[in-house]
């Protein structure tokens, strides 16, 4: 095996910041805004708290953004957001973020992608829902986003980046759809449905899933050409052009399902998908399965490219898995990482749901959001370079602390198991610090 210590040269600068904004476009466009705007609308109760809900988590996720780019863009090193950790508070949240990653975060939110992916392709073809066919579905579409990936950074990186074109401009044409064509007048709103501060910040739990993926480009600064410059560029025009679609996507559902058409609980069927079937037809019912199918293969393919090379610099540092941060001199990819990834995202959609999957995800990674826009303050007060500032300091960072707050504060009032054991399974890698760092 190549000695640890010279992992991190064979990684490869093969990224500009054009390639980086289709990066963080694809990491994020994958299920959220497919499927979850009905799980926020009947949360949150009535239509315009929903869409507070979506505008709130754009102004969020571009908080963390404008935040993560100037702590990032100091030391810009592969896995990015460990090597904030560790400069910003140590070695153990650093190691617990690897912990993380590696035994739920990547899994959720692969195993999401693919899921949902998997019950698109099933469309597609005219078949009828069957459970274990449609989890083994998933699990070859995992599989195929690991083989992209072992391709190499720069074609893995063009590949996305033609996918990422199309279904960005699907979502756009869907948001289109919703916004401009002729369709039946929605049905009255449910009385049951009665909108409540508590409702809209379980809401935002289902929101910032489809919203999360701005982060993930920083995991790559040590594989982009001048990191300093173009990683901020590329952060906040990804992010910026997701939120524009997704609130002009919002907006659409809502004109045409109206709160009883998008908040319905009785089907399984994706509030894209009712809008389209809405809109143009059973027609619409394959376009759009292309365009989900095209969005979370995607989805999948960035997440594993993002979130393996967090392990690069953990094992550099001796705070991991060693054998997990070997790279391919070949390739210049975390082989073993990836795979590794991988068959743990397969192991997870063959025994976990959709819901499962997302909420577990995004209140097993906002801790760690948390800290890494926090850690502004502590570079600044240390006179850390700065070759990027975020704008409206202090106020940038404090909208996303305390969005973030108001998140987790929803997920917990929700006692949703999956959530509170997502938090247990960060606990539970305290233990296992002394004896991952010795392997």
């Amino acid at each position: 095996m190549t000695p640890t210590a010279s992992t991190e040269a064979n990684l490869r600068r093969a990224i500009g910041p054009l390639l980086g904004a289709f990066i963080v476009v694809n990491a994020t466009i994958g299920t959220g805004i497919f499927k979850t705007p009905a799980q926020a609308a009947y949360l949150a109760g009535s239509l315009p708290l929903v869409l507070v809900v979506w505008a709130a988590g754009g102004v969020i996720a571009l908080s963390g953004t404008l935040s993560l780019a100037e702590v990032a863009a100091a030391h810009p090193r592969a896995g990015a957001l460990y090597e904030i950790l560790r400069r910003g508070y140590g070695p153990t949240p650093a190691y617990l973020l690897g912990w993380t990653k590696l035994t739920l975060l990547i899994p959720s939110a692969v195993g999401g992608f693919a899921k949902l992916g998997a019950e698109a392709l099933r469309s597609l073809v005219g078949l009828a829902p069957e459970p274990t066919r449609d989890a083994l579905l998933a699990a070859a579409l995992v599989a195929a986003a690991a083989a992209v990936n072992l391709l190499g950074v720069r074609l893995s990186a063009i590949g996305q980046g033609i996918v990422t074109a199309a279904k960005y401009l699907g979502v756009l044409a869907l948001a289109g759809l919703g916004l401009f064509a002729a369709a039946p007048p929605p049905a009255p709103a449910p009385a049951d449905l009665v909108p409540s501060v508590g409702g809209a910040l379980a809401a935002l739990v289902a929101v910032m899933w489809a919203y999360d993926g701005w982060a993930d480009l920083a995991n790559l600064a040590g594989e982009m050409r001048a990191p300093e410059r173009s990683l901020p560029r590329a952060l906040l025009a990804g992010t910026l052009a997701i939120v524009l679609v997704y609130l002009l996507a919002n907006f659409g559902y809502a004109r045409t399902l109206g709160l009883a058409g998008l908040a319905d609980p009785t089907t399984q069927e994706m509030v894209a998908g009712r809008l389209a079937r809405a809109t143009i037809g059973a027609r619409g019912n394959s376009i759009l399965s292309l365009i989900v199918l095209l969005s979370c293969s995607g989805g999948a393919m960035t997440s594993l490219l993002t979130n393996s090379r967090i392990f690069v610099p953990l094992a550099t540092d001796g705070l991991f898995i060693r054998w997990l941060g070997w790279v391919s001199p070949r390739t210049g990819v975390p082989a073993r990482a990836v795979l590794v990834s991988a068959g743990l995202g397969i192991a997870y959609v063959l025994v976990r749901t959709f819901e499962q999957l997302t909420e577990a995800f995004v209140v097993g990674f906002f801790p760690f959001y948390m800290l890494a826009v926090g850690a502004v303050f502590i570079y600044r007060r240390r006179g850390e370079p700065r070759p990027f500032s975020v704008p409206g300091y202090p106020v940038t960072p404090l909208i996303f602390l305390a969005g973030a707050t108001a998140l987790l504060v929803g997920a917990v009032a929700k006692a949703d198991p999956t959530a509170l054991a997502a938090l247990g399974v960060i606990v539970l890698g305290l233990p296992l610090q002394r004896v991952f760092r010795s392997v």
